[in-house]
């Protein structure tokens, strides 16, 4: 009897272990997906300026499980190198692609064009809300808050604003900087530069030497650098404001050659994108809101500034 009572109670308990174990492996079996595979295809001819960005997204791949790969397109092969990597990476098993593109408004009719609207996140490089699936900067407010800055802390009456491009995110900010100067008392002439190093470096030089304005303000890498490299030859420094987000910009604006940098958040631009294409909710420490910083001399080394300039102190 007493054997009888101990191969029963056996019987139960080993019954009860089968019935977790299959409980747990059926759990664990419906819970387990396929990894879903990301790329960003961002133009350059390398990923360096892109450091941030590619930070911030593969800090948001570990949080949230997923594979994320980085394909830089070179600038010389345009929108059609980009539309080849998209493509390529599709084929290859990408579930969503983060394009960072040279020609916005070709790569928007692309998109239109084919099956991929629902495949394809724009970032960094757009027109703010716009589309649907988008994590941009609001380069418009960006350019209005930039404006509103050069007017409390400068003393010029005339500026001239300068840029080697003209694409969708420049054409933003210059039209609300040049909107937000139009009532001041500072002067705003604008000016399209040559990409070319030498005659560009030239040309500043030239701008700054003349006397005829009081400083830039430079929407882009070039002529940032352009810029700051005039100040030592020239016989007196001029102001310069840039809009850049570049290591050289902070170098220079820690250096004095530049007054001031409107930099766009590119670490929560990158996290916010791999989240906005798993469709995740994200914690507020990255929903920074308009995305974008101005600093100064003053608050280059605030604890703040230094963990959105530095994201990798993070």
């Amino acid at each position: 009897m007493r054997n009888k009572r101990l191969f029963v109670g056996f019987s139960l308990a080993l019954l009860l272990l089968i019935s977790i174990e299959t409980y747990i492996y059926i759990n664990n079996s419906e819970q387990k997906k396929e990894d879903v595979k990301l790329s960003f295809v961002l133009t350059g001819d390398n990923l360096d300026k892109w450091e941030n960005l590619v930070a911030g997204a593969e800090t948001a791949a570990i949080d949230e499980d997923c594979i994320v790969d980085f394909i830089n397109s070179p600038v010389e092969y345009g929108f059609e190198g980009e539309v080849e990597n998209i493509e390529r990476q599709l084929d290859e098993g990408a579930d969503y692609v983060m394009v960072a593109s040279s020609d916005y408004q070709a790569m928007k009719e692309y998109v239109k064009a084919t099956d991929y609207a629902d495949k394809i996140v724009f970032v960094k490089n757009g027109l703010y809300k716009a589309d649907k699936t988008s994590i941009l900067t609001n380069d418009y407010q960006l350019g209005c808050d930039f404006g509103n800055y050069i007017i409390d802390n400068c003393q010029a009456k005339k500026l001239i604003m300068v840029s080697t491009k003209e694409d969708i995110n420049t054409v933003e900010i210059r039209e609300a900087i040049e909107e937000t100067l139009k009532n001041s008392s500072i002067n705003v002439e604008y000016r399209l530069m040559s990409a070319t190093s030498g005659t560009l470096n030239q040309s500043m030089y030239n701008l700054g030497q003349s006397g005829l304005y009081n400083g830039f303000i430079t929407l882009d890498n070039e002529t940032m650098e352009a810029a700051a490299k005039a100040q030592s030859k020239l016989k007196a420094k001029v102001l310069v404001y840039s809009v850049d987000n570049s290591r050289e910009a902070v170098y220079y604006l820690d250096s004095n050659d530049i007054n001031a940098v409107a930099f766009e958040d590119d670490y929560s631009l990158g996290y916010l994108a791999v989240c906005e294409a798993l469709d995740k909710k994200v914690s507020t420490v990255y929903d920074v809101g308009a995305l974008y910083y101005i600093t100064d001399k003053d608050s280059i080394h605030s604890e703040q500034m230094e963990k959105v300039l530095f994201p990798f102190v993070k």
